[in-house]
């Protein structure tokens, strides 16, 4: 088509023949202009007045040109003659004709509470999502840390539990040590302070003093020749005897015997031990036959 059958042609049909070269429907330019499909048509029939205003005329006729791959500024200058003039007051008269719904709505009525409430609520619940999941690990570590606390606690407690029982231990073994040390230290001072002992009266061979001895005294005579021995207990006589060869008496001296007189008719084949203890009444190896022996109790 030549250059003035294009421009001979209407606007209306020009742009219809391009949307439909173009392989696009009237539904299908209104859902990509989003210019409503009853505009569509009336700019195709050329019924500009069905438009919201003159201003809405060419807009979307340069939108809808450009849409069909039309140079839009070149189609309005060419059929500028065909097309209403506009007028800034039209513009605005008619804004809310061309969004009806939105714009509209926003300007007519003022945003309420529960309208604002309503643009919130995404912000507000994620918002609460987020201080419930702080909360959680807060609790959580709250928790361990108070778990922690109590194995520790509990650990101390059992090593100090553990430390005094065998601080204890130790304080009975040193305690049962130091024990049997004092029983055996007393043992052995009583055992020393009880320890039986015969001596001399000075310089005396025929004189001793006896201490520490038993209750009641026992004393054993022994010969390994024929002797004859006398015993003599607080100036009485206890027991008067004669003893064969290897012979042997025993003589229990009375519990009140505080002085023992002993003679011994042969003194150098007798023997005299008392509680058991060798009684040496004769330190000198006298060859003296009888030897009169006096011992004090004490």
């Amino acid at each position: 088509m030549s250059e003035n059958n294009e421009e001979q042609t209407t606007i209306g049909a020009r742009l219809k023949a391009a949307r439909t070269a173009k392989g696009l429907t009237i539904d299908d330019l209104q859902q990509i202009t989003k210019i409503q499909k009853r505009y569509l048509i009336a700019i195709e029939d050329e019924q500009f007045d069905k438009l919201p205003g003159d201003f809405y005329v060419r807009a979307f006729v340069k939108q809808y040109a450009d849409t069909v791959d039309l140079d839009g500024n070149e189609l309005l200058e060419t059929y500028r003659d065909q097309l209403p003039t506009t007028h800034a007051e039209t513009y605005v008269q008619n804004v809310d004709d061309v969004q009806p719904t939105t714009r509209r709505a926003s300007r007519e009525q003022p945003e309420t509470t529960v309208g604002r409430v309503k643009n919130y609520l995404p912000t507000i619940i994620v918002t609460a999502i987020v201080i419930v999941i702080l909360l959680f690990i807060w609790f959580m570590a709250v928790r361990t840390h108070a778990g922690s606390s109590s194995a520790d606690q509990a650990s101390s407690s059992s090593v100090q539990v553990s430390s005094n029982k065998s601080s204890s231990k130790a304080s009975a073994k040193s305690s049962s040590a130091a024990d049997k040390a004092s029983s055996e230290s007393k043992a052995k001072k009583a055992s020393a302070k009880k320890a039986q002992t015969i001596k001399a009266d000075g310089d005396s061979d025929t004189a001793y003093t006896l201490t520490n001895g038993a209750k009641e005294n026992k004393v054993e005579i022994k010969s390994t020749k024929a002797a004859w021995t006398s015993v003599t207990t607080n100036g009485s006589q206890t027991w008067q005897g004669t003893l064969t060869a290897n012979g042997n008496h025993t003589v229990t001296l009375p519990s009140n015997a505080s002085t023992v007189k002993f003679q011994f008719g042969n003194a150098v084949a007798t023997s005299v031990t008392i509680n058991g203890k060798k009684f040496n009444f004769n330190p000198n190896n006298s060859t003296s036959q009888v030897r009169t022996i006096t011992l004090t109790i004490k």
